[in-house]
C-alpha cells in the first residue's frame, strides 16, 4: 500500500451466523434486555459451581437497578469495586439500567491509589463486594459518599435479587448518555478518566465482533481479565451479552483451573489477552491432558508476544492467538482476523470506522510512508481524545498513542516500541513515576528510579533503584515491604537496589538506559527462560 493512513477495512465475518448484524442498539442497556428476552432459558453466567440464566440475570439487574433509581443515580456515577463474579456483572448492568455512569475501579487498590480516582469520578454510590465491604466503608467516609451497597449478602445476594421479581426501571437512556468511566495513566502516570457514552460503547462492542466474529447463541466465552479493565469489561461482560452466550467467570487466574474450565465448559471463545496468560497455560503440567478441541477464537493483546509463544499455542491447540492492538481511549484499533489470513508478529489491520496513521517521530504533524517507523495515531468516532475534566482534545481529532509502529505493504501493523516510559506488566499499564513517588515518601529515601526488565510470563516487570538520605538506613526488603503496603501486586517492584548515586544523563535526567542495563545484569538465573 502506498498510503500513509490506513482506513479501517478490517476482518470480515466468515459465515452467515457470524455476519448477523446487531449494531443497531442505541445503548448497551438495550443490548442487555434484548438478550434477556431472546435467550431467557439459556445460561448467561458461570461462576464456579454457580450459574445464572439470562432470565434471572435480568431479574437481578432489575432489582438492583430499582435500588439505585430510588437513590437517584440518574446522570450520576456509580463506583463499582467488585472482583470478577456474578455480582460484578449484575452490578454493572444494574447501574447502567438505572441511568448511571459506571466507574470501574480495582477492588484490590488501597486508599492511596483510589483517592485520585474518586477525586475524578466523584460517585454518588459505591457498590462493593462482600470481601471489600470494610475497606469500602472507609473510602465512602473519606470521600463523603453517603450510599454504599454491598452485593452478595442479605437482600443484595443474587438469589434475593432474583426473588424480588422487580420490574425493569422506566428510565430513558439515550445514545449520547455516558455509560462508563475507565481510568488510564496517559503518558505521565497521573490517572485520567475516559468517559464513554453508550453509542460509542456499542460501536466498540460491535468492533470486537467485527474483529473476531462470534456466532450468535452458539459460543461459550471464558474471561480471565478483571472487569475493571477495558479488556475484561468487554470480554467478560459486554461482548458475551452481545452474542447472547454464556461466559465462564474466572475470579483469579490459576492456569490449572483455567484449563479445567476450558475443557469442562467446552469453551469456544477464550479471551486470553496478555502473553502472560498464554505462557502460564502452556507451562501448566496439565495442558497435554486437557481437551481444548472446542476452541475457535483466542484473542491476544495488552503485551508483546514472543514468536515461540504464538507457535507453541498454535501447535498445541490448532487455533492461532490473534494479536490485536487497542487502548482505553479507542477500544479495539487493529486485529488479526479469524479467516486464516492472520500474520504472526503483527497486531493485524485497522478495524472499520477508524483511521490509523504513522506520524514522524521528529515531526508529529507529518505522516510517514508505508514501511517507515513512527508514532501510531488514531482517529474516528469512537476515539476519546479528551479526558474527564481536562478540556478538549486536538481540533484535528487525532489521538497520539505513544506507541511506535510500522505498516507493512499489506496493511498489517507491527508494534516496535513505546515512546513513553510506561511498562506493561501482564497486560496492565504500570507507570514508573507512580512507584517512584511511593518510594520517595519513605523517610529514608532521597531519590528513586524505576525501570522495566523483560519477563517471559508478564512481558516485563518493574525493578527499583533508590538512594538513601545521608545518615538514613533502610534495607531493600524494608523498601519492598513499603511498596507492598501502598501498591497493588502487579505494580510492586521485583527488586529494590540501593545505590550511592542514581545515574544521570548530561541533561541531569535519570538515565533509564543505564538502569535498564543494570536491571538486566541482576536478572535471576532462569527467570526469563
Amino acid at each position: 500500500m502506498n498510503g500513509v493512513t490506513q482506513a479501517g477495512g478490517g476482518p470480515s465475518p466468515a459465515d452467515d451466523d457470524a455476519a448477523f448484524d446487531r449494531a443497531d442498539f442505541a445503548t448497551v442497556v438495550d443490548m442487555f434486555w434484548e438478550a434477556v428476552d431472546a435467550a431467557g432459558d439459556r445460561i448467561a453466567l458461570i461462576d464456579g459451581e454457580r450459574t445464572l440464566s439470562y432470565r434471572d440475570y435480568g431479574a437481578s439487574v432489575a432489582a438492583l437497578a430499582a435500588r439505585l433509581v430510588a437513590i437517584g443515580v440518574g446522570g450520576e456515577r456509580v463506583a463499582i469495586q467488585v472482583p470478577n463474579s456474578i455480582e460484578a456483572n449484575v452490578a454493572i448492568y444494574a447501574a447502567l439500567a438505572a441511568g448511571a455512569q459506571v466507574a470501574l475501579l480495582n477492588p484490590g487498590y488501597g486508599a492511596d491509589e483510589l483517592a485520585p480516582l474518586f477525586d475524578i469520578a466523584r460517585p454518588k454510590v459505591i457498590i462493593a463486594g462482600v470481601g471489600g465491604a470494610r475497606a469500602a466503608r472507609g473510602i465512602a467516609a473519606a470521600h463523603s459518599i453517603d450510599h454504599l451497597l454491598v452485593v452478595g449478602e442479605g437482600d443484595l445476594s443474587t438469589p434475593a435479587l432474583v426473588a424480588q421479581a422487580a420490574t425493569r426501571p422506566a428510565v430513558r437512556i439515550d445514545r449520547g448518555d455516558l455509560a462508563t468511566l475507565l481510568f488510564t495513566g496517559g503518558t505521565t502516570g497521573v490517572p485520567k478518566g475516559v468517559d464513554r457514552p453508550h453509542g460509542t460503547l456499542v460501536e466498540i462492542v460491535h468492533g470486537m465482533h467485527q474483529a473476531w466474529p462470534t456466532r450468535i447463541d452458539q459460543e461459550v466465552w471464558l474471561n480471565v481479565a478483571p472487569v475493571f479493565h477495558v479488556w475484561g469489561s468487554l470480554m467478560g461482560c459486554l461482548n458475551p451479552v452481545y452474542c447472547r452466550s454464556p461466559v465462564v467467570i474466572i475470579s483469579r487466574y490459576q492456569p490449572d483451573l483455567v484449563l479445567a474450565a476450558l475443557e469442562r465448559h467446552r469453551v469456544t471463545v477464550f479471551s486470553g489477552g496478555p502473553a502472560a496468560i498464554y505462557v502460564g497455560l502452556l507451562a501448566a503440567a496439565g495442558i497435554d491432558r486437557t481437551d481444548l478441541s472446542s476452541l475457535r477464537i483466542c484473542p491476544g493483546g495488552g503485551s508483546p508476544f514472543l514468536m515461540e509463544t504464538l507457535t507453541a499455542w498454535y501447535a498445541r491447540t490448532g487455533v492461532p492467538i490473534l494479536e490485536a492492538f487497542g487502548m482505553t481511549e479507542g477500544g479495539p484499533i487493529c486485529a488479526n482476523p479469524t479467516d486464516g489470513t492472520h500474520r504472526f508478529g503483527t497486531v493485524g489491520r485497522p478495524l472499520p470506522g477508524l483511521e490509523v496513521s504513522i506520524a514522524a517521530l521528529d515531526d508529529p504533524e507529518r505522516a510517514v510512508p508505508t514501511g517507515q517507523l513512527g508514532e501510531i495515531r488514531i482517529r474516528g468516532s469512537r476515539v476519546v481524545h479528551a479526558y474527564r475534566g481536562q478540556g478538549a482534545g486536538r481540533a484535528d481529532g487525532w489521538l497520539y498513542t505513544g506507541d511506535v509502529g510500522v505498516f507493512d505493504a499489506d496493511g498489517y501493523l507491527r508494534l516496535v516500541d513505546r515512546t513513553k516510559d510506561m511498562l506493561i506488566v501482564g497486560g496492565f499499564n504500570v507507570y514508573p513515576r507512580e512507584i517512584e513517588e511511593v518510594l520517595a515518601r519513605h523517610p529514608a529515601v532521597a531519590e528513586a528510579a524505576v525501570v522495566g526488565t523483560p519477563d517471559a510470563r508478564k512481558g516485563e516487570v518493574p525493578v527499583a533503584f533508590a538512594r538513601l538520605r545521608d545518615g538514613a538506613t533502610a534495607s531493600p526488603t524494608a523498601l519492598a515491604d513499603y511498596c507492598a503496603a501502598h501498591l497493588v501486586a502487579y505494580k510492586r517492584p521485583r527488586s529494590v537496589t540501593l545505590m550511592d548515586a542514581i545515574p544521570k544523563t548530561p541533561a541531569n535526567k535519570i538515565c533509564r538506559k543505564t538502569l535498564a542495563g543494570l536491571a538486566a545484569e541482576q536478572q535471576p538465573p532462569g527467570e526469563n527462560e
